[in-house]
């Protein structure tokens, strides 16, 4: 019996970070189909095939995995996209695209219709029923799944956050960032607010240092460059692909910022408590569904924003209490452990 793992899709930011959660696990001697996006940062594994980024390429690799794998193996879809090919052998999939559903993400529809995530919503509505065994990462993440499929389905969730709850910071570490907002220009990531809160507190008189990592067409997109010439603002920007690196950039902040509307996971939210950053984060269930942040705002609410950044920067937060408590998993999570060894 062989084990396959597909992977095509998850190349970058928090995919990549999940991808890499998986094939860190020592055990871990199945057949990976990994996005060639992904070559030079994904952990090194034997029985590796590379998948180029293109479409029609992507569906003749589905077709001739249908035909190889043999009724007795096993594939599960990292991706979180359905095959839309039913397969002869056991399906599984990990569910953690909910940005294919326009209803969670509340995105323009003409914006929508015209992107990526309707392609994968229809990948989705068409290939749901080619899956046997259902499994998420988050409980937010197996809420949304569980009202788009029928429910007699059974939907678990795997616990891949064993490694964060291993702090690994020290309170002498070189500050060079007050605040750090790590994430991708996209519409839900809101990174206007966090400007134009930016600008707020410059007409207070108070200029924190601020942190982005957007790509340079990004940067450019926003003209970020006269905005911080008109207001005087400290706010810098870093791009680093590489997720290696990119986490180590962590320890050169004070504060995580994450004012995202709409997340399954917010993994920025826990590798700034892996790395012992104090926490800004929205009053939204994703924020809070693992660990407890120190400040949390009304993400409608710019002012509020701004307070919590002010309290931040006046230490009004019990710093040495907080990290004396761990992530909270729910018991019924599913471990890697378990996963690799009873169930793939």
């Amino acid at each position: 019996m062989k084990k396959y793992i597909y992977c095509v899709g998850l190349h970058k930011d928090g995919g990549l970070n999940i991808l890499n959660k998986f094939l860190s696990f020592k055990k871990n001697n199945h057949i990976l189909i990994i996005d060639s996006r992904a070559k030079n940062q994904v952990l090194k594994r034997k029985n590796v095939i590379f998948v180029r980024e293109n479409l029609f390429i992507r569906l003749l690799n589905l077709i001739n995995l249908s035909f190889k794998i043999q009724k007795e193996d096993h594939i599960i879809f990292l991706s979180g996209i359905p095959p839309i090919i039913k397969f002869k052998a056991k399906t599984s999939i990990v569910f953690q695209n909910a940005n294919l559903f326009r209803d969670f993400y509340k995105v323009n529809f003409c914006r929508w219709l015209f992107s990526k995530d309707s392609l994968r919503f229809l990948a989705f509505t068409y290939g749901k029923n080619n899956i046997e065994n259902w499994y998420t990462l988050s409980p937010i993440a197996k809420n949304i799944i569980s009202k788009k499929l029928k429910k007699y389905v059974n939907i678990k969730i795997l616990d891949i956050f064993e490694g964060y709850k291993k702090k690994k910071f020290n309170n002498f570490r070189k500050i060079k960032y007050d605040f750090i907002y790590p994430a991708a220009f996209m519409e839900h990531k809101n990174h206007k607010i966090l400007i134009d809160s930016m600008i707020i507190l410059s007409k207070e008189n108070i200029f924190p240092s601020l942190l982005l990592t957007l790509d340079e067409v990004s940067y450019r997109k926003i003209n970020l460059d006269k905005i911080i010439e008109k207001y005087n603002l400290k706010i810098f920007n870093h791009f680093e692909p590489i997720q290696v690196k990119f986490q180590k950039i962590y320890k050169e902040c004070e504060t995580l910022i994450y004012i995202s509307s709409s997340e399954t996971i917010g993994l920025p939210i826990l590798e700034a408590y892996q790395n012992g950053l104090i926490i800004i984060a929205p009053q939204l269930d994703y924020s809070q569904q693992f660990i407890n942040p120190h400040f949390l705002f009304n993400i409608n609410d710019k002012n509020d924003l701004c307070n919590k950044i002010e309290d931040c920067l006046n230490k009004k937060h019990d710093y040495k209490k907080y990290y004396n408590t761990n992530i909270t998993v729910n018991l019924n999570f599913i471990s890697l452990d378990e996963f690799y060894s009873k169930i793939l």
